[in-house]
């Protein structure tokens, strides 16, 4: 089992012990590397959190990169569960494979490995937003902001052909949204909508600015829903179709 199967293992049967507690520690981890074409590399970190909340820990002692800067625009919102690719940063090509990401909560202070240029740790596959990166242009040495994922749980969006919902007239429909970002641009927060963009009536969400919400329609036929996620530099979106009635 490799270094990484091994510190995803670990991760899970220790979210699985303090599933629903607070207080517990973040372990930051190591995601690996990609090798860029002109010598830079691409860096990948997660984290795990065991807490039931979501935890705030402020660049400092107890959240910091090695060598300096300590700083390097790292998440400091740490949600429940496992998350990758979390930070992620391009290096140039002189970087030796030493950097260290220590986090320090409830007591615990654990940091990821050193030895970051082992070939085990090559992301020669699974990483498709690392290799679409435009490595060239991008500031060096601090994590990069983004885009956020979203999508509707449950369903498959295709592009230009969004799937179909089906509800009854005068019924509710669960819209099971999701958003994520890492966090950057710090200050700003995700910004999640609901909006109807077609249909033969109106559209009531019950909460429009959250992913999970509920909608009524106003007559029977077919309706074109968008979930947007803004970070306030990007903005992605999925959409649904919903037929009401037969």
């Amino acid at each position: 089992m490799t270094a990484r199967a091994v510190a995803w293992a670990l991760a899970v049967a220790l979210g699985a012990t303090a599933h629903g507690q607070q207080n517990q520690p973040v372990y930051p981890a190591y995601d690996g590397f990609l090798k860029n074409p002109d010598g830079s590399y691409t860096l990948s970190f997660a984290y795990f959190s065991h807490n039931a909340d979501v935890v705030t820990i402020a660049p400092g002692p107890a959240n910091s990169f090695g060598p300096a800067p300590a700083d390097r625009m790292q998440p400091m919102t740490f949600k429940p569960g496992h998350w990758r690719f979390q930070c992620v940063m391009v290096v140039g090509p002189e970087f030796d494979g030493k950097m260290k990401w220590t986090l320090g909560y409830a007591g615990t202070t654990t940091g990821t490995s050193e030895r970051m240029l082992q070939s085990n740790w090559n992301l020669v596959e699974g990483a498709p937003a690392l290799s679409k990166l435009d490595y060239a242009k991008v500031p060096k040495g601090v994590c990069l902001n983004q885009r956020p994922t979203v999508r509707v749980l449950g369903v498959t969006a295709r592009p230009n052909n969004p799937p179909v919902l089906t509800v009854a007239p005068n019924e509710e429909l669960n819209l099971f949204g999701s958003a994520h970002d890492e966090g950057l641009p710090r200050g700003k927060g995700l910004v999640v909508e609901w909006k109807m963009l077609t249909g033969p009536g109106t559209v009531t969400f019950t909460i429009p600015g959250a992913a999970r919400t509920k909608a009524t329609f106003s007559a029977p036929g077919l309706y074109e829903l968008e979930l947007t996620a803004s970070d306030a530099e990007f903005t992605e979106r999925t959409r649904v179709n919903v037929r009401v009635g037969p």
